[in-house]
C-alpha cells in the first residue's frame, strides 16, 4: 500500500514483500526525532565500547528511566515461568481475552520492564487485555541462550495463567523480536501449543544481519537513524559465547518450518535489518502463513516503543493490536483510522 500524500515530493517507496502495506509521510514530530537520533544516538553507538562497563551503565540507567507507573494501569510484580517481571492490565480489569507476552528489546544488552513502561502502558489501553513483560537474562552475565531459555519459559508461564492458548500472543521488538520467534519455534518444537499471533517490530531475525553475502534483497540503502551496523560483528563475538548453545536454530530466519502462527511484522524503510525482516516474510507466504508486514518511512529503529509520544508509533501499535485481537477471535478494542495508506502493487521476490 502507498499514500497518496507524499505523491511527487520523494520517490515512492519500494518493497520486496507484494502485499506489504507502505506508510510513507511521517509526522512532522517523527522526522525530528530522526534528525535528532542521527545526530546524537548514532555517533554514541559508534563510538561507545563494547565491554561489561557499557552495558551495565546502560542497565542501570533502563532500570530506573520511567519507572513511574499509571492510575489507570494495574501491575503485578512477580515471575512469569520462573522469570521476574510484570503483569499489566486496565485499572478496572481486563475487557478482553487477550494475553500478550512482551518481549523487549536492547541488543540483548539493555531494556527493561521499567524502560518499556510507557509502551507497555499504551499496549494495554489500546487492547484492554492483560500484558506479561519480563526481565529476562542479558549480556555481560548471560549470553542469548539464556535470554531464549527465559522466553520460552515465560511464554509457558502465561499459557498456564492464560488457561486458553487461543487467546495467548508473543510480540516484541529488535532482539525481543528475535526472542518472539525463538518462542515460536521452541513452542513447535517442544509441544507446546502455538502463539495465536505474533507481533514483531524492527525484529532482528539472525545473528548475522551485517553479512552481505545473504539470500535476501536489498532495494534501499542503509540511512537509519539509530543502528550502526559495523558493531554488530563485536556484539556477536558476546551473543555467542563458546559454552553457550542456543536451542533449535541460532537465526530465526531459518526457523520458518516451525513457525505457523499469524505472523504481523513492521521494519523502517531504512534500517538494516529490514530486508531479512521481508525475507523472513516471503518464507512464512510460501509455508501458507498468514503475515502483514508493514513498511515506514522517515521512522527510526522500533519506533513503536515510543507509543504514548509519537503518533506514527501509536497507530504502529494499534494496526499490531488490531491484527491480534483479530487472531484471538475478538473485536479491536480502539478504532483504527489508517486513512493514509491505500492498496498498490510492488516489486520484488526472494532472490534464488
Amino acid at each position: 500500500m502507498r499514500s497518496d500524500s507524499s505523491r511527487g515530493r520523494r520517490r515512492p517507496m519500494r518493497a520486496v514483500h507484494a502485499a506489504a502495506t507502505l506508510h510513507d509521510d511521517p509526522t512532522p514530530l517523527a522526522r525530528m526525532v530522526g534528525r535528532g537520533a542521527r545526530m546524537t544516538v548514532k555517533p554514541l553507538l559508534r563510538l561507545a565500547p563494547v565491554h561489561e562497563r557499557t552495558f551495565r551503565r546502560l542497565q542501570r540507567f533502563s532500570a530506573v528511566v520511567n519507572r513511574g507507573g499509571s492510575p489507570d494501569i494495574a501491575a503485578e510484580v512477580g515471575e512469569i515461568g520462573g522469570v521476574p517481571g510484570e503483569v499489566l492490565t486496565p485499572g478496572d480489569g481486563p475487557t478482553t481475552g487477550l494475553h500478550l507476552l512482551y518481549l523487549h528489546g536492547g541488543g540483548f544488552f539493555t531494556g527493561s520492564v521499567h524502560s518499556y513502561r510507557s509502551m507497555l502502558e499504551a499496549m494495554v489501553r489500546a487492547t484492554g487485555g492483560t500484558i506479561y513483560a519480563i526481565d529476562y537474562r542479558q549480556l555481560p552475565d548471560h549470553p542469548v541462550a539464556d535470554s531464549v531459555q527465559d522466553a520460552i519459559n515465560a511464554y509457558a508461564g502465561v499459557l498456564e495463567r492464560a488457561g486458553n492458548p487461543a487467546k495467548v500472543v508473543v510480540a516484541g521488538d529488535s532482539a525481543g523480536g528475535y526472542l518472539t520467534m525463538k518462542v515460536a519455534e521452541l513452542a513447535r518444537r517442544r509441544g507446546l501449543p502455538a502463539p495465536a499471533a505474533l507481533l514483531a517490530f524492527s525484529p532482528l531475525l539472525s545473528l548475522e544481519p551485517d553479512r552481505q553475502d545473504k539470500n535476501v534483497v536489498r532495494v534501499d540503502k542503509v540511512r537509519e537513524a539509530v543502528l550502526p551496523i559495523a558493531r554488530v560483528a563485536a556484539l556477536r563475538r558476546l551473543w555467542l559465547a563458546d559454552d553457550a548453545i542456543i536451542e533449535g536454530f541460532a537465526d530465526p530466519l531459518h526457523a520458518t518450518a516451525y513457525i505457523t502462527s499469524p505472523t504481523h511484522l513492521v521494519a523502517v524503510e531504512d534500517e538494516f535489518l529490514r530486508p531479512e525482516v521481508e525475507a523472513f516474510a516471503l518464507l512464512l507466504d510460501d509455508k501458507g502463513v498468514e503475515v502483514d508486514v508493514h513498511l515506514w518511512r522517515g521512522q527510526v529503529h522500533a519506533f513503536p516503543i515510543m507509543a504514548g509520544y509519537l503518533p506514527d508509533a501509536d497507530l504502529a501499535i494499534e494496526l499490531a493490536v488490531e491484527f491480534a485481537l483479530r487472531h484471538i477471535g475478538e473485536p479491536p478494542a480502539v478504532e483504527v483510522d489508517d486513512a493514509g495508506a491505500q492498496p498498490d502493487l510492488l516489486e520484488g521476490e526472494l532472490a534464488d
